[in-house]
């Protein structure tokens, strides 16, 4: 809450005669004329802008702004493409020089939270569902991802497998496990986008699932999860007793 009585009791003890129009532009002349450094400030934004940003809503003008002071130096687009397919975000850069240091920390800081690190330890869906959120969330096509485990739940690899429809004839399980087996992994997690939006699984989704936990279960690495990931939300299969 605005704490605004200490404002309304200074004008009252000190009330500032309205200056016209033709008064403040004679002020503004004779200012002109005056070798001082403070003179007429010029808007930073135009009357119209001024009224369209106050009708909108304080979040939605907090991202406009924070987009309009990136967009000369940055991609947006590029820069999602670029996160939902693991690659540098620097290369969503668009070549304006000098680069504000406040831009190259903020990539620097995306490109170090979005990359796994090898001692983070998986404890709960969330934690997957938040590494792929923003490399699967914003995809066109249907994309499937492992994540291995080892035996403390760090992440060993989290890496692209298919591009494109899942189904049973296209997930082989013996190119899902080779990796995982490789890497002596403990466990692993697999995810795959919805670029409908929804999060429900589908009949495939959830036979190609009950066929990766049998062959965990032969080969000895546990399917932990299987994440459906859309734009804004993802569903745990097995939470929901999906293939389990």
């Amino acid at each position: 809450m605005l704490h605004t009585w200490g404002f309304f009791s200074a004008m009252k003890e000190r009330k500032q005669p309205i200056m016209s129009d033709r008064r403040r532009r004679a002020s503004c002349e004779r200012a002109a004329r005056t070798p001082t450094e403070t003179l007429c400030p010029v808007p930073l934004f135009p009357e119209q802008e001024l009224q369209r940003l106050a009708a909108t809503p304080p979040t939605t003008k907090r991202e406009q702004l924070v987009r309009e002071a990136l967009a000369p130096y940055l991609s947006l687009t590029d820069l999602r493409r670029l996160a939902a397919q693991g690659e540098d975000l620097h290369a969503a850069l668009t070549g304006l020089q000098p680069l504000p240091e406040a831009v190259q920390s903020l990539l620097s800081l995306l490109s170090l939270l979005l990359a796994p690190s090898h001692m983070e330890s998986i404890r709960q869906p969330a934690d997957v569902a938040a590494l792929l959120m923003l490399r699967l969330g914003h995809l066109d096509h249907e994309e499937f991802w492992l994540v291995c485990l080892d035996t403390k739940n760090h992440v060993q690899r989290l890496v692209p497998l298919y591009k494109g429809s899942l189904n049973s004839s296209v997930v082989r399980v013996a190119e899902v496990f080779r990796l995982p087996m490789a890497l002596n992994s403990a466990s692993i997690i697999v995810a795959h986008s919805h670029p409908s939006g929804s999060t429900q699984a589908s009949p495939e989704d959830i036979k190609v699932t009950k066929s990766l936990v049998k062959a965990g279960r032969l080969l000895q690495i546990e399917v932990l999860d299987h994440l459906i990931i859309a734009r804004g939300s993802w569903l745990s299969m097995r939470e929901h007793r999906l293939g389990w």
